[in-house]
């Protein structure tokens, strides 16, 4: 009885620390992004690579490429932080929203000026 019971709860913690990391994966790739702000349409591929266990997240358009200041992923849930500049200042821009392994969608957050929403489709 007590080998099924340690088997049961040895089961139970891989379970809990690897549904984590299966969240991450399903946000790895390249996704067709488009942010809708009060200034209209924006669209952008965004780039999510896993490096060394962390995700790293890079956007990509006409104009280059500029790295996510952070990305987390927490079951369904997932956070991009980025800053760029607008009219001569920095911007930081808050993604929050829901991931799947072919859409995701939420809300952005643009420096607490405004606020607008995004969504973004798996690119095969």
């Amino acid at each position: 009885m007590k080998i099924v019971v340690r088997l049961l709860a040895a089961l139970l913690v891989v379970a809990f620390t690897a549904a984590p990391l299966f969240a991450q994966k399903e946000a790895v790739g390249e996704w067709a992004f488009t942010t809708m702000s009060p200034e209209g349409e924006f669209k952008s591929t965004l780039v999510i690579r896993e490096e060394g266990g962390a995700l790293k997240a890079f956007g990509k358009n006409d104009q280059g490429e500029r790295p996510f200041d952070s990305i987390a992923v927490d079951g369904g849930k997932i956070t991009l932080v980025i800053t760029i500049p607008y009219n001569g200042s920095p911007l930081t821009i808050t993604y929050t929203g829901k991931v799947d392994k072919a859409k995701m969608e939420g809300e952005a957050d643009f420096g607490g000026m405004a606020t607008g929403t995004w969504s973004a489709v798996a690119q095969k």
